[in-house]
């Protein structure tokens, strides 16, 4: 249902052409890809599905230094969306030199240009600790690669000269698909704002009643290791609460926001939204009762933005 359901969104949003900067040039026959060259204004959207949710972002090349390009959203929600789902990887930086993304600030390649069949490469992706690349196919201005790791995760990815960059990308594990990315359109000239919210992982959980109590002040943290303290903290709130289930769930901070959500029977939804706070000393309790089951993901953010 979610396949067909991104597929529908490609159809009704591609406008038919991709009108991007050139992808760099290739060899004589087509059969060598060159790494693109990208300028601010850049922008590529894309219809993306993972397991908690299906949506349109648009991701723009924000900024451009000696080192590398910066990559944000056009919309505020979506970065943070990324801050705590990680649905894009390569928001954030790609390093102007080879194209590298970067893992836990190493640059790792996705991609190893010139793009040629059989070329083959490795790299750490989403925690991930070792991929296995290689090209198994290029024509027609596209290079098909397939990456695979020793725990059985696995990569397929089209990069597409055209438009100078993915025009697909798919995570899967061994219980299924993790990550769809379908190329919807892209262009240059992109004005207004974009966005990129860095992301540190602070906690998830599920927790499930019937007379289920927690406490937890795991949160304490001073923020990320390398760009100092967080902005606010973006949470991912999954609630399925049954004809007898109920609850309520608090997560704040000793010296800020406090969110609070009460669990009503029957009433299940998902929610995404961001606490604020300065201490950095975070406490989460819920409590659940009856047929209720609730997950939570929270990460610390660092909100960035560029005007276009």
């Amino acid at each position: 249902m979610r396949l067909a359901s991104a597929t529908a969104v490609l159809l009704l949003l591609a406008a038919g052409c991709l009108d991007a900067s050139p992808g760099g040039d290739d060899g004589d026959d087509g059969s060598i890809i060159a790494a693109p060259a990208w300028e601010a204004g850049q922008w590529w959207t894309y219809a993306v599905v993972i397991p908690e949710a299906e949506v349109v972002t648009t991701m723009v090349v924000g900024n451009v230094d000696e080192t590398d390009y910066h990559l944000g959203s056009s919309q505020l929600v979506d970065a943070q969306r990324h801050a705590v789902l990680n649905h894009n990887p390569a928001l954030g930086r790609v390093r102007v030199a080879d194209m590298a993304l970067y893992e836990k600030n190493e640059p790792q390649l996705l991609l190893q240009f010139p793009l040629e069949t059989g070329a083959s490469w490795n790299f750490t992706l989403f925690g991930v600790e070792r991929f296995d690349a290689s090209v198994t196919a290029v024509a027609d201005g596209r290079a098909t690669v397939a990456a695979e790791s020793p725990s059985g995760d696995r990569l397929e990815y089209v990069y597409d000269r055209a438009s100078g960059w993915l025009s697909s990308f798919v995570r899967s594990d061994g219980d299924g698909e993790l990550l769809r990315m379908t190329l919807v359109e892209a262009g240059s000239g992109f004005t207004g704002e974009a966005w990129f919210c860095r992301g540190g992982d602070l906690y998830e959980g599920e927790f499930s009643g019937p007379d289920f109590e927690f406490y937890d002040t795991a949160f304490a943290n001073d923020g990320h290791v390398r760009y100092g303290p967080w902005n606010y903290v973006v949470y991912w709130l999954e609630a399925d609460i049954g004809g007898s289930g109920s609850g309520e769930l608090v997560l704040r901070d000793h010296d800020g926001e406090q969110l609070t959500e009460v669990f009503t029977p029957g009433n299940s939804f998902q929610e995404l939204g961001v606490v604020t706070g300065a201490s950095g000393n975070w406490t989460l309790q819920v409590s659940l009762s009856g047929n209720a089951n609730v997950r939570l993901v929270v990460a610390g953010a660092i909100e960035y933005g560029w005007t276009l």
